[in-house]
């Protein structure tokens, strides 16, 4: 099976110093092999979390003087786009390549989705192995990676739950690999990864 084409020139493009012509290589180079990359995972997205989605750009704006930490493309169940309801997303930081599932911007459903996590909370703490490797990447400064996730913790999902009702910072959760590993892994792995993320996916985006 072949390799996402991710290789070591792409992940050095954040090791640019100057922020407009580390955004501008990024923008360039990078954000279409992502959109590429997204584009061939969508087909078994859409099987692993039993609905059609739809791609969305989800580059952060642009600050002046900011230089650009990661660059993501997320996938949503609504063609309007990512914000305020559930999403998984494909992301490149300096070091590693993430795939993420979470819940960003204000809408009617967060209240939905708050109550179903908090309904599942013990369900997903006995899932084990498909969480392992789970981070929370709320508020990360795209340095060291966060810490592992406790996810065989009730309480744990209990606080996301909190995090994702309204008025809540929302969530951001995943898995990260590392760029070495991301050069040589395969479409079908990077599935493997969002197939573990994706019990999650579904409860908040069965929420009524």
């Amino acid at each position: 099976m072949a390799g996402l084409g991710l290789g070591p020139a792409d992940f050095e493009l954040f090791e640019i110093v100057d922020p407009g012509e580390r955004a501008e290589a990024v923008d360039a180079a990078l954000h279409p092999k992502l959109k590429l990359i997204a584009e061939a995972c969508r087909p078994g997205l859409d099987r692993v979390v039993g609905r059609p989605l739809h791609l969305h750009d989800a580059r952060a704006p642009r600050r002046r003087g900011q230089a650009t930490e990661e660059i993501m493309v997320a996938f949503s169940d609504s063609p309007k786009g990512w914000r305020g309801v559930p999403y998984l997303a494909v992301a490149v930081s300096r070091a590693h390549l993430h795939a993420r599932v979470g819940v960003k911007g204000e809408s009617l459903r967060r209240g939905a989705m708050g109550e179903a996590l908090r309904r599942e909370a013990a369900n997903l703490a006995r899932k084990g192995k498909p969480f392992r490797k789970l981070r929370l990447f709320d508020g990360w400064n795209h340095e060291e990676l966060p810490e592992l996730a406790p996810a065989g913790s009730t309480a744990f999902w209990e606080e996301l739950a909190e995090a994702i009702g309204p008025g809540g910072d929302g969530l951001d959760v995943g898995i990260a690999l590392p760029a070495e590993e991301a050069r040589s892994l395969a479409l079908g792995d990077l599935l493997g990864v969002f197939r573990d993320l994706s019990p999650l996916y579904k409860i908040l985006s069965n929420a009524e």
